[in-house]
């Protein structure tokens, strides 16, 4: 079989009126700021000349600020310097970041690989006229139980899914004060994960507010901005085989 290195880190970057674009870090150092010799330019009056910078650290990618004026925050956390996870939100200036760590190339080398990862939700099952077990790893669905929304239901598929009134929101919120950005579930190896953004807006799961990250289960019912809604993990179709 042939080997595939995995994909670049990526930055997601959103503007603060709209508009995503997508950056991969190919090298080190990479800066960022409002200076057209950076790798990543904003122009953002909020944004510093050079505001932070993104450096290795034997494999490891580390953020960190460069004596900005306005800061540099993870997740809604002031940084110095910290090390990136997958699906951290990063805050410059009015400028949001969705940082991609490295991904696989193909379905078929994670399928080979073993799975170090024990709570991630599978269904084992059997085709016809086969020995092999087919597994298939759980989609996560949030139904709305209240408040004001696009739809009654989503199917969180993307890595990140915004929860908001902008335009590129996952599950979107309506009304006149409905906020552009309320929470981010985060799709990650462990799980899914909901964290706040920018907007700090207060998150309850099962009724207890919950402060950066919260891995969710099966279950659980969330409330953001006047939304409340249920998370389930449920198995596609396609992995129900006849025995």
């Amino acid at each position: 079989m042939s080997q595939h290195r995995p994909a670049s880190p990526t930055l997601i970057v959103k503007a603060p009126h709209g508009g995503t674009r997508e950056l991969q870090i190919v090298c080190t150092p990479f800066t960022i700021g409002r200076k057209h010799d950076n790798d990543l330019c904003l122009e953002d009056p909020a944004v510093s000349a050079h505001h932070a910078r993104i450096v290795k650290v034997q494999e490891v990618l580390f953020l960190e600020d460069l004596s900005s004026t306005n800061g540099t925050f993870i997740n809604e956390q002031k940084i110095d310097r910290r090390q990136l996870q997958d699906a951290d939100s990063i805050r410059v200036g009015t400028h949001r970041l969705i940082f991609r760590g490295e991904q696989p190339a193909t379905a078929d080398q994670a399928l080979t690989e073993e799975n170090l990862v024990t709570d991630k939700t599978m269904v084992v099952s059997r085709s016809i006229g086969s020995d092999r077990p087919v597994r298939e790893e759980a989609i996560g669905v949030v139904e709305i139980l209240s408040g004001k929304s696009g739809q009654s239901q989503y199917r969180l598929t993307k890595h990140v899914s915004l929860i908001g009134a902008q335009d590129d929101a996952v599950i979107t919120l309506t009304g006149w004060f409905a906020p552009k950005t309320a929470a981010i579930i985060s799709r990650r190896r462990e799980g899914y994960v909901v964290s706040q953004t920018e907007s700090g807006k207060r998150i309850l799961v099962n009724g207890r507010p919950v402060q950066g990250e919260h891995l969710l289960r099966n279950g659980d019912v969330v409330e953001v901005a006047g939304l409340t809604m249920r998370f389930l993990l449920r198995v596609p179709k396609s992995s129900i085989a006849a025995c």
